[in-house]
């Protein structure tokens, strides 16, 4: 159900990824539950209430977890295992997540609870509701999550804030988890049968990372097809090979998404050569029957720009894929065991594993790289005064040998090239068994998630410097000749900083085009020449 007005209104079936990003990032925006949902969700508590006086026998119901799962626990003991159940589990480590992360992590489960399927109170799912409303945020340190009976350690570290302990933020303050609640004026939770374990066991965590990750990896890829067309054309590279005519001929949704998008980028260029007419200019020097001669310019350009959407289309059809799985479990009941009204019957699962996302997270990380390795050749040609089609060296054009114009620039993108080939080591065939050889096989999907994140980041890095050479090329050719959408990124780039005549430290400037990178600015302002850049193309 879309965002309307203010709220975002979840009912466990419809909530698009882009809408858990604006509602996670937008702390103005309040979350409710859809009114249709409450009946199923009060239904679901008094069928786990009448199992629990019956003391049927049902995992977390009236049984310890994990490697104690044989203990068979009474009922006046539930509030008391419920809450040892969450401290126990609530064991991360290292730096905390940002607090609009947390937030995502919340309304993902939030989404998940409210299907009606988990057994929670309808009014503890209000006072979780009422912590993302209020703005308490958890703390939740971002490491120590197997990813198999869900994020139990990232989400009981949210659970027991709810309970009043552990610690939370609340108006950029750390506190105790109690002193937060107290000072949003949120109730504290207690927990009966089940409760804690539907508040942990789901992937509400690894999912509100994973969407964050496929949003921030759509905007890069928009911003690399921009980046590219730029740097082709201050290349003077041929746009011909994008021509739709040749991608009809071998049709991959990606592939031909990136040809149409560098077909309208570069549309109105006077710097990339229309390799017809280069034909011509060459036929004539032909038919002078001089023998052998060499063209002044290339008869076919590099790999790094002609192969442009055979290279990044795949990643963008990985990022497309990730997106579709992450969407299907960001609407699911993902924790164990399910309660089924309409069935008068509960059934023991492990939809709390977190293989599928993990799994697309390591393959959107690894396509990832490509942006990376295909943007540094790039700027490996504009260096090159032998393969940047008359370009001084290192785009060096004034004071040469004394001044060391962009040199430097690439050893930090070839640097973070490497660092992304390092972290492309899959978390999702990691496996190492754990409790007791319970929990045997596990999928490590927050830091899947993580390592595709920090694989993004190091990207956007390395688009910022090739950004950095297509202006200083423009202005080295002459801006008057570049495309329109050419002309807004050269501006752009002059507002954080002038045409480099002579050398300077840059690094500030280039965290500054990456910062602008990342906000989707560039996006914005060329999609508004230019129209909407795809990521995948739809066949009519």
């Amino acid at each position: 159900m879309p965002i309307k007005g203010n709220t975002l209104i979840l009912d466990g079936y419809s909530m698009t990824i882009e809408e858990l990003m604006t509602a996670g990032n937008d702390l103005s925006i309040k979350v409710e539950v859809d009114a249709k949902n409450w009946p199923k969700i009060r239904d679901c508590r008094d069928l786990v209430d009448k199992w629990a006086s019956e003391e049927r026998c049902i995992y977390g119901v009236n049984t310890s977890c994990g490697g104690l799962v044989d203990y068979l626990l009474p009922r006046e003991r539930d509030n008391d295992f419920q809450k040892n159940l969450v401290r126990s589990v609530t064991t991360q480590v290292g730096k905390p997540f940002e607090d609009t992360l947390v937030r995502k992590f919340m309304i993902a489960r939030a989404n998940s609870l409210c299907r009606g399927y988990s057994g929670i109170k309808e009014k503890n799912l209000k006072i979780y509701l009422d912590m993302i409303n209020k703005n308490v945020f958890p703390l939740v340190p971002r490491k120590g999550s197997l990813g198999t009976s869900g994020d139990l350690g990232p989400l009981g570290c949210i659970a027991s804030v709810a309970f009043g302990e552990w610690k939370a933020k609340f108006n950029g303050k750390v506190m105790p988890g109690k002193e937060a609640m107290d000072a949003a004026g949120v109730e504290l939770m207690y927990l009966n049968a089940k409760e804690g374990l539907s508040l942990i066991n789901g992937t509400s965590g690894m999912v509100g990372l994973a969407c964050t990750v496929i949003s921030e990896a759509t905007n890069t890829l928009k911003n690399s097809d921009i980046i590219a067309a730029f740097a082709i054309e201050t290349l003077m590279g041929r746009f011909n090979p994008f021509d739709v005519r040749v991608h009809e001929q071998k049709y991959h949704p990606g592939q031909y998404a990136t040809a149409m998008n560098l077909t309208k980028l570069l549309a109105g260029s006077s710097l990339a050569i229309d390799e017809q007419e280069l034909s011509l200019k060459l036929q004539t020097t032909l038919k002078e029957h001089k023998g052998v001669s060499v063209a002044d310019i290339p008869v076919e350009d590099a790999y790094s720009i002609r192969c442009t959407p055979q290279f990044v289309g795949p990643t963008k059809e990985a990022v497309q894929h990730a997106h579709e799985v992450l969407l299907r479990e960001l609407n699911s009941s993902n924790d164990n065991p399910l309660i089924f009204t309409e069935f008068d019957t509960f059934i023991h699962n492990g939809h709390f594993h977190g293989q599928p996302i993990s799994f697309v997270m390591d393959c959107l990380g690894i396509a990832m790289i490509n942006l990376g390795v295909v943007s540094d050749r790039r700027i490996d040609r504009f260096m090159d005064e032998a393969h940047s089609t008359g370009l001084p060296p290192f785009l060096c054009k004034e004071d040469t040998g004394v001044r060391m114009g962009l040199m430097g620039g690439q050893f930090m993108t070839s640097s973070l090239v490497a660092e992304n080939r390092t972290l492309a080591i899959p978390a999702s065939i990691q496996s190492i068994t754990s409790t007791a050889d319970f929990q045997d096989i596990v999928s490590f999907g927050l830091i899947a998630g993580r390592k595709a994140r920090k694989i993004v980041e190091n990207t956007n890095h390395i688009l910022s410097f090739e950004l950095l050479c297509a202006a200083q090329a423009a202005d080295i050719r002459g801006v008057e000749k570049l495309s329109p959408a050419g002309k807004i990124m050269h501006k752009a780039v002059r507002e954080t900083l002038e045409y480099m005549d002579y050398d300077k430290v840059y690094i500030d400037d280039m965290e500054t085009l990456k910062a602008r990178i990342e906000s989707g600015e560039f996006v914005e302002r060329v999609e508004k020449e230019v129209g909407e850049l795809l990521i995948v193309h739809t066949r009519e």
